[in-house]
């Protein structure tokens, strides 16, 4: 008890001797009040002024800014608008007219004008657009037809201009920027603004247009809010008013050589008083936008100010007179234990020689600032992080040392019902949204959030959904449902895919493939089921795009993404493509195409990478065929290689399809072109001798050579030149396509047939079977 006594005791003995501190600085501190400000009262009137100035400088300047960016934006949208004009299709193609215009002539003005009546009515922000023809000398507007003569007397850069000046300007090899110029109006000249740029022909020497954009004077000026008693003008080079608040014809109070910065202010002596310009210039026109005011009234706003210093100086004094006193008067324990208290939780030592309520000042304030740093920077991001969230427990890649319900809670996620279902949208074209420029990325963007946020309505009709961008084409919506049927669950989410995609299509004109899980049971189920959704959309090569693809039409395909039995395509039926095509028969070779190709689509199942080789099958089995009718000296055949590349590029079977009918076409095409390079007559007898003796053995190239009276080399070299392929191997062709069609049958031994087709050794009958066909001659008959 003795040793709790004294440490209280020592305790209040700090406390008042803390507490005589406190009231000993704030008297002292008072004391110093009253006599500093007698002393520092002109620093901070100064001071004061100065920020007062520096302050109603900015505020003219921001609205000498805010003018200046809205009439260069519209400066900026008439430079495209003038880009646009000059590409015009029927306005670049007049430059060509001569002085005597045709009927076709006139006709092409009056759409010229029509175009023109499109661009004004595109703008309001022009009053006019003329074209002035150099070739024919014709200027074109959006109501009538004129000559450079006529256009002098409507528009002028000076009201006493000559026109040889005028058409001078015009001479000129560069027209381009803007020009202050008088337009007549009833009987008058009235000041306005002129945009001119040349339009250059596409014909070296020739003369071409030039537009000329008049521009609304009116409308400069619509967005300047200056104050009631000041002015805003805007001065070109040359001193002359473009646009004022006041009276437009009268001489500026100040010139545009008095104003050599970018922007700044500045005052000056006029007949009426002294007035104050705040000024900026144009980065596109190079126009001066200048503000005044009177001095008077500009200097009465800083004496009000200084007015009003003077009297808070004063009521500080006489505030914080008050305020000390009563403080003082207070306890200062509870002061003391709220310090005590902040210092034991908040970690921070207080240092009893400082000032406790700068101390509970800066504590609080911290606090709250983390607070609200903290709370925006989480709502910030909250949509980044829940996306980010989604994509991980799609493809389950979440902590597992977590709970779900917690990081559910945690992203303000709810799932309630014991159903989960995933459906993929897949962007297959951008419609309204495509662009070339880089507006592309933020056009996605707005896509994907329309695509969310349709989906996310539609869905909540009957179930809580949420959805996540996946990557530029891809968008996966989590759909929570009560457990049902597999019919009910299939009708549900058939339903919410085919209306998502029908509002996007009528709205934004863009078409989506939609590919759809099977219901799965439990949260633990959302990875399955983004499995079995990406698994049935890259089904779409074979069920194309567009559509909707159910994972449960897939009958199980493997996970290789190959069917069980492989696909059909035999060596016969490769045979008779080639023949086909060979000879040209367009028809037949595209139903052959067609029919193996059906026979594997509707065969189930039958994934995309089984279709891939397929196509690339069939369009080696057309490669073959290329090697087989290019004929020497002629065009060649066209590009296997180019074919197969522009197969890799295609997503569908659709797409490949069409692809294969290309090459057919090509090829078939190509043979019916050539036919008359192999219309020799004596290859023509060449061939039927081959054909009559290709039994003998002794059949080769000098046999054939003295049957003609030629020697073996040069009717060797004949036959390439018009047949395509060298004489020899049509002799083992022609042997070989007899002993195929023997060994169909089981009447002759591969010997006994290797002797009938004109070869006396059947190891040389195998080896150039196995050359030709790729495989031995017993094998042939076992797979036929």
């Amino acid at each position: 008890m003795a040793k709790t006594r004294n440490r209280w005791t020592n305790y209040l003995k700090q406390l008042r001797h803390k507490n005589r501190s406190v009231i000993l600085t704030w008297m002292l501190s008072y004391v110093s009040v009253l006599l500093v400000p007698i002393l520092i009262s002109g620093v901070i009137y100064g001071a004061t002024l100065s920020v007062v100035k520096a302050e109603i400088n900015r505020a003219n300047q921001s609205i000498l800014l805010q003018m200046e960016q809205a009439i260069d934006n519209q400066f900026k949208g008439i430079e495209s608008l003038s880009l646009e004009v000059s590409l015009n299709r029927r306005i670049a193609a007049f430059i060509s007219a001569d002085a005597d215009l045709s009927d076709s002539d006139h006709y092409e003005i009056y759409q010229i004008a029509n175009d023109l009546r499109v661009y004004e009515i595109a703008n309001d922000f022009l009053e006019g657009i003329y074209i002035y023809y150099k070739s024919s000398d014709t200027v074109i507007a959006r109501n009538n037809r004129m000559n450079s003569e006529t256009l002098y007397d409507h528009i002028r850069f000076e009201e006493h201009m000559p026109f040889q000046s005028f058409r001078e300007f015009f001479d000129q090899w560069y027209i381009k920027g803007y020009h202050t110029v008088v337009v007549s109006e009833e009987n008058e000249w009235r000041p306005t603004v002129m945009y001119a740029q040349n339009v250059m022909s596409n014909v070296i020497n020739q003369p071409g247009a030039v537009l000329l954009f008049m521009i609304d004077r009116s409308k400069l000026l619509e967005q300047a809010s200056a104050p009631d008693e000041g002015t805003i003008l805007i001065l070109d080079e040359d001193d002359r008013v473009i646009a004022s608040t006041g009276d437009p014809l009268a001489e500026p109070a100040v010139q545009y050589g008095d104003m050599p910065e970018e922007s700044g202010q500045l005052e000056f002596q006029t007949a009426d008083g002294r007035l104050v310009a705040s000024y900026t210039t144009s980065s596109i026109t190079g126009w001066k936008y200048v503000m005044t005011l009177p001095a008077a009234v500009y200097h009465q706003k800083m004496n009000v100010v200084e007015q009003l210093t003077i009297v808070s100086i004063l009521l500080c004094l006489v505030v914080g007179g008050g305020v000390t006193y009563w403080l003082l008067k207070r306890n200062y324990l509870p002061i003391h234990a709220l310090i005590q208290s902040l210092s034991f939780k908040a970690g921070v030592t207080f240092d009893r020689g400082s000032n406790e309520y700068s101390f509970l000042e800066q504590a609080l304030s911290s606090t709250y600032h983390e607070k609200e740093e903290l709370h925006y920077k989480l709502n910030q991001h909250n949509n980044t992080l829940r996306s980010h969230f989604l994509q991980r427990l799609l493809k389950g890649q979440l902590d597992s040392h977590i709970p779900l319900h917690e990081s559910f809670s945690a992203y303000d996620l709810r799932f309630p019902q014991e159903g989960f279902s995933v459906i993929l949208l897949r962007i297959e074209h951008f419609g309204k949204f495509h662009r070339e420029d880089e507006e592309q990325v933020r056009n996605k963007r707005l896509l994907h959030f329309l695509i969310a946020n349709v989906v996310e309505e539609v869905a909540r009709k009957s179930a809580h959904a949420y959805a996540v961008e996946l990557d530029q084409e891809l968008l996966a919506c989590i759909v929570n449902h009560q457990l049902a049927s597999t019919a009910e669950q299939r009708a549900e989410l058939g339903r919410i895919a085919e209306e998502t995609m029908s509002f996007i299509s009528d709205h934004a004109h863009v078409q989506l493939t939609a590919a759809i899980s099977v219901q799965q049971e439990g949260e633990d189920g959302i990875f399955q089921a983004f499995q079995e959704a990406v698994e049935a959309m890259e089904y779409r090569i074979v069920a194309g795009s567009g559509g909707i693809i159910h994972y449960g039409d897939l009958n199980g395909g493997d996970s290789q993404g190959a069917s069980p039995g492989g696909y059909f395509y035999p060596l016969k039926a490769e045979q008779q493509l080639i023949a086909i095509v060979r000879e040209g028969q367009l028809d037949k070779a595209k139903a052959l195409a067609h029919e193996i190709i059906q026979k594997n689509v509707t065969t189930e199942p039958f994934s995309f990478h089984t279709a891939k080789c397929l196509m690339f099958d069939l369009m080696a089995t057309l490669q073959k065929v290329i090697g087989e009718i290019r004929i020497a000296g002629k065009p060649d055949v066209p590009d296997g290689v180019r074919a197969i590349e522009r197969l890799l590029q295609c997503q569908t079977v659709g797409e490949m399809r069409s692809q294969l009918y290309d090459m057919l076409e090509l090829l078939c095409g190509y043979v019916n072109n050539n036919r008359e390079y192999s219309s020799n007559p004596l290859i023509d007898k060449v061939m039927k001798y081959v054909n009559d003796y290709y039994h003998d053995e002794n059949l080769n190239i000098s046999m054939i050579g003295e049957a003609f009276s030629m020697t073996p080399s040069y009717i060797s070299k004949l036959f390439k030149e018009h047949a395509g392929e060298s004489l020899l191997d049509y002799i083992n062709k022609t042997r070989l396509a007899q002993a195929k069609l023997l060994l169909t049958g089981e009447k002759y031994t591969v010997s006994e047939i290797s002797l009938m087709v004109g070869y006396n050794d059947v190891n040389t009958f195998h080896r150039i079977f196995k050359k030709f066909e790729g495989i031995t001659p017993g094998r042939y008959r076992e797979v036929k």
